[in-house]
């Protein structure tokens, strides 16, 4: 598989290899905030419940502003759509910094969420513009976020560390906003001056797209045909929202109520399971060359099933943790697999408005659940959030099985018999 995995990466084309090498500044970034946030909050004296509203909120400001994020994306560009959200993401967490109150720190969750939502609603076509076949989109995908959760587990250790290294005033976590924020702005400045500026395949994407063997179809029946397309797509996405949700925002509270761990040791635990989630997206396309998408997505559903469901019950601390650690290499291929396929099934013309259809779908699920579980963790309730989610997946899986499966093929083999792939 290393040598599948070496392979990929000598043949990636330009913008697609410098894209992934500022992915790392991006990962460390992300680690340390994610990790810190939720403590910083407890400490500033913030409840369980009121965390989860602020994470909810968050949510539901990505998914309000991203359809709206795809049509400005269409007029800025990719580039400076993706280049503006990082430099957004820095100015909040400056502003999480020194914020104490509950207005201050909402402010700067919002700016946060304009932030991912510029990213998310350009970083994927973007790169995929850069790739010179579907067969590199897969690969492209997959290597960006193995990079972006090596580093995130990076990020995630050292901010385990960073509050005693540089304690801040507020609480001991306020100075490792700015570290993180210093990663992301540095990020967002070098994929400014390193990242081509336009592609020719996204110019010959986008007349495939509009155009084609297609162009012949009544122009009412093909865009309606599209448009129930993207909304099938977007709601396997939403049910991906919703089991993050449940859980991914809350694995250091789970881990220090449960289990009653130190800092150090669940930002030693967060940043090895972001190793697991490397070695996840590594090894997806190699299984996905080895077995198909469709074995593969049907294998990822069920085994996310049983180790989510077996996180629910009454362990020890260690048994939970080589759980977790599994958990997030299958949470992470699923999750990479749905994206690419999905975004790989849609013509170039119609990317940008799935990446808001994406982004819209996943960020209320993601609020939906959110909310719902800090309310159920306030509670004190740490196994019914890992309950609810193997039943979700188990919903996702017969989503995809009963109206994802076939659109998808169908869609793919129409792209192949157009010359798109």
């Amino acid at each position: 598989m290393w040598t599948y995995t070496v392979n990929l990466v000598r043949d990636l084309s330009p913008g697609v290899k410098r894209f992934i090498a500022t992915e790392s500044l991006f990962g460390i970034g992300a680690g340390i905030f994610s990790l810190i946030l939720n403590l910083h909050l407890l400490d500033l004296g913030f409840s369980k419940g009121a965390i989860g509203q602020i994470t909810s909120l968050g949510a539901l400001t990505v998914g309000l502003t991203s359809l709206p994020a795809g049509y400005v994306v269409k007029r800025v560009g990719r580039k400076p759509m993706l280049v503006a959200g990082m430099l957004l993401a820095f100015l909040s967490l400056v502003l999480f910094g020194f914020g104490t109150t509950m207005t201050e720190v909402t402010a700067a969750q919002l700016i946060w969420s304009l932030g991912i939502t510029a990213i998310v609603n350009s970083e994927i076509q973007l790169i995929f513009q850069y790739c010179r076949s579907k067969k590199e989109e897969t690969s492209a995908y997959s290597l960006l976020f193995a990079m972006f959760t090596f580093f995130t587990g990076v990020g995630t250790w050292i901010g385990g560390y960073l509050p005693d290294w540089l304690p801040g005033h507020s609480t001991v976590y306020q100075y490792a906003f700015f570290v993180a924020g210093g990663c992301l702005g540095l990020s967002g400045i070098l994929r400014g001056l390193l990242l081509p500026s336009t592609n020719a395949r996204a110019d010959e994407g986008a007349e495939a797209g509009a155009g084609g063997s297609l162009a012949e179809q009544p122009a009412a029946r093909k865009k309606g045909h599209s448009l129930y397309f993207l909304l099938i797509l977007s709601l396997l996405i939403f049910n991906g929202g919703f089991t993050f949700g449940l859980l991914s925002p809350f694995l250091n509270v789970i881990l220090k109520f449960r289990f009653h761990m130190e800092d150090g040791n669940i930002s030693g635990l967060l940043a090895l399971s972001g190793f697991f989630f490397f070695v996840g997206s590594i090894a997806m396309p190699y299984l996905v060359e080895k077995w198909g998408s469709r074995k593969t997505f049907v294998v990822l559903f069920l085994y996310n099933v049983l180790v989510v469901a077996l996180m629910a019950a009454a362990m020890p601390a260690a048994v939970f943790a080589v759980l977790l650690l599994l958990r997030g290499t299958g949470f992470t291929m699923l999750n990479n697999l749905t994206d690419s396929e999905c975004m790989s099934a849609v013509a170039e013309g119609e990317r940008n408005l799935f990446a808001g259809m994406r982004t819209v779908s996943r960020s209320i699920g993601n609020t939906i659940a959110s909310y719902w579980a800090g309310y159920i963790l306030a509670g004190n309730h740490y196994s019914l959030p890992f309950i609810l989610t193997a039943a979700a997946v188990l919903i996702g899986y017969i989503i995809y099985a009963w109206l994802v499966q076939g659109m998808l093929d169908r869609r793919l083999q129409e792209q192949q018999a157009q010359g798109q792939v």
